[in-house]
């Protein structure tokens, strides 16, 4: 479900969550569209704010790596951490400035 954050059951242990941001209207597909999350505090460098905003997922803070987004199976998004919806605008926000830089 859109919003709807995952553990990363994938090899890329550095990303401990991703983030299902593909439209629920769009129906069921064998893939989803996500995008990994990155522990707030092992990021080093500087961040592009409006790509990379900071969410935070029981408690603790994420960079979301919205450049990094790509087809994930469905299959593998099946332990279900948390939706947060409520950071949509933030969440659409770095979505816009990726695709059209507004």
């Amino acid at each position: 479900m859109q919003f709807d954050v995952y553990r990363n059951t994938g090899k890329a242990e550095i990303y401990p969550l991703v983030l299902d941001v593909q439209s629920d209207i769009i129906g069921r597909r064998k893939t989803r569209m996500a995008i990994p999350l990155f522990p707030h505090e092992n990021y080093k460098g500087p961040r592009a704010d409006r790509l990379t905003p900071i969410l935070v997922i029981e408690g603790q803070k994420y960079v979301m790596m919205t450049h990094e987004m790509a087809s994930v199976p469905e299959k593998a998004l099946r332990e279900d951490v948390e939706n947060i919806s409520g950071q949509a605008v933030v969440i659409k926000s770095a979505l816009d400035f990726l695709f059209d830089r507004i």
